[in-house]
């Protein structure tokens, strides 16, 4: 059964969105991201937000990943966003959905949000498993150049076996020195694993350019990516190494209002 060799690429992949791959799938200080660990970062700052991207494994590019979102914020406190993943590779397949809802306090400068997933996962030869798992995280704005957020991901995986993947947590801070300009840093750690270090960073040299870029230790794993955009819309693409289980690449269109 030749899917069995990529099971430990997928777990480690999770969302393969292209502005996680551009920042080094740091996750828990990305703020409007609805493809990510976080559901806290979801809260678009746009009313509406859309995304939807195809990633591919550059080794056996028959492996790929199919993503989509929409997040709506209803009013300044309150919003929810939708994510779905599917991804096959020979006699398995994988879809997910899930929904977050997220709520401001604290003068808006506190978010919580929860979330919650479903996943089918489809064995050609012994037929179809259904689970479900909550997903927990915030963000808070200490100052206008720090903010820090957290996240609890997969939160009812042990005894799942390898799919759809172990438990994670993060917490991460960024610094905002200028509008166009963020550094962040976070520290994971993965159910069984030793815990990771990412830092990166995001630049917008001209309103319709935003660049990204990261690292992470100790597997020295690199990213990078960028954002070209016209009006509400944007073009999404992002890169990815990591020692383990070698380059993924992703491309999306990311639409806001």
């Amino acid at each position: 059964m030749r899917w069995i060799g990529y099971l430990p690429l997928w777990i480690w992949a999770q969302y393969q969105a292209p502005r996680l791959m551009g920042v080094g799938d740091l996750q828990a200080v990305l703020i409007g991201e609805i493809l990510s660990a976080n559901p806290a970062c979801a809260l678009p700052v746009n009313r509406l937000v859309v995304q939807a991207a195809s990633a591919f494994y550059l080794p056996a590019p028959e492996l790929n990943m199919r993503l989509g979102g929409v997040a709506y914020r209803w009013d300044t406190l309150q919003g929810f966003s939708l994510l779905i993943q599917q991804w096959n590779f020979d006699k398995i397949t994988q879809g997910e959905g899930g929904l977050t809802y997220a709520l401001r306090l604290l003068q808006q400068r506190l978010t919580l949000a929860v979330r919650g997933r479903v996943l089918s996962t489809n064995f050609s030869e012994y037929g179809r498993l259904y689970r479900g798992t909550p997903d927990i995280g915030f963000t808070f704005q200490i100052s206008s150049r720090f903010l820090i957020g957290g996240y609890g991901y997969n939160l009812l995986a042990q005894g799942w076996g390898f799919l759809p993947g172990s438990t994670q947590y993060g917490v991460g801070v960024a610094y905002i020195p200028s509008p166009s300009a963020q550094l962040l840093t976070e520290i994971s750690q993965r159910e069984g694993a030793m815990p990771e270090i990412r830092t990166a960073f995001l630049y917008t040299p001209h309103p319709a350019l935003a660049l990204r870029g990261g690292v992470g230790l100790p597997l020295l794993s690199v990213g990078g990516g960028a954002s070209l955009s016209y009006k509400r819309i944007a073009l999404d693409i992002g890169y990815r190494y990591h020692p383990a289980v070698g380059s993924w690449i992703s491309a999306g269109l990311s639409y806001a209002k």
